[in-house]
């Protein structure tokens, strides 16, 4: 961020983006971040601060694979128009306690997907 900054960027950690802003012509031109200070019933508290609107040359998204505001940049812009579609990778770590008669040492059993059915993939 240090660097960045060096350069003119402006970064504004701790305050998350609520919505999108647009110009009148379609494009980005922004976010709003949401509203501080407001208790559990959403009413504001004596330390509410109304959200900012933060607007620039370039708005860049940086909220992980298909956040909410993410998800309406798609929508908006038809960004998945022709792509296929969206898939996710786990990995999953487990020790297992089996009985003896249970196991085999050095057995290693590759799925490779299933149970999934030969055209999908996983």
């Amino acid at each position: 961020s240090g660097m960045a900054e060096s350069l003119g960027v402006e970064i504004f950690p701790g305050f998350a983006a609520a919505e999108v802003l647009y110009a009148e012509d379609g494009r980005v031109r922004g976010i709003a971040t949401g509203n501080l200070g407001l208790a559990k019933d959403g009413e504001p508290t004596d330390n509410f601060q109304l959200g900012m609107e933060l607007c620039g040359k370039y708005t860049v998204f940086a909220e992980g694979s298909r956040g909410h505001l993410g998800k309406q940049l798609i929508e908006r812009f038809s960004l998945d128009a022709g792509k296929n579609p969206q898939s996710y990778g786990i990995g999953l770590k487990e020790l297992w306690e089996v009985p003896a008669a249970n196991h085999k040492p050095g057995l290693v059993v590759h799925t490779a997907g299933w149970p999934l059915q030969p055209d999908t993939y996983g």
